[in-house]
């Protein structure tokens, strides 16, 4: 793990405090996994899966594959990520969601029919009013 480790903040050109900071965990724990003062455990792996989308957790896990999931694998992850994202308080925590997520939401042929009709009037407004855009 201790090189995948190293192989990750080379990547992303990341030193230990960032890289642990990415992940949310303190740099001396990275700094005694490089040192092979500890093992990575299961909050390190967790954390690089979390941050990092595109990882191909078969790679890191087990070290199958490549360190990059493929572009079909990656839309299923962010497909997943939106769908664990879709529960929402109130139209404006609706409408920020629809302003970050526009583009993957455009795409998706079905999206018109998930807001009713009325709503859908409301959310545009608030997305409109949310970027600026009257």
């Amino acid at each position: 793990m201790k090189e995948k480790i190293k192989q990750i903040m080379d990547y992303y050109g990341l030193n230990q405090k960032e890289f642990a900071f990415k992940i949310k965990v303190s740099a001396q724990t990275i700094s005694d996994i490089i040192k092979d003062k500890r093992n990575a455990g299961d909050k390190i792996t967790h954390g690089i899966l979390e941050t990092f989308d595109e990882i191909n957790p078969l790679w890191l896990l087990r070290d199958i594959g490549e360190m990059f999931l493929d572009n079909e694998k990656m839309k299923e992850v962010k497909r997943k990520r939106i769908d664990k994202e879709l529960h929402f308080r109130d139209l404006e925590e609706l409408a920020l969601f629809c302003a970050n997520h526009e583009d993957e939401l455009m795409k998706i042929k079905v999206f018109s029919n998930i807001i009713e009709k009325n709503a859908t009037a409301e959310v545009l407004k608030l997305v409109k009013n949310f970027k600026g855009l009257n």
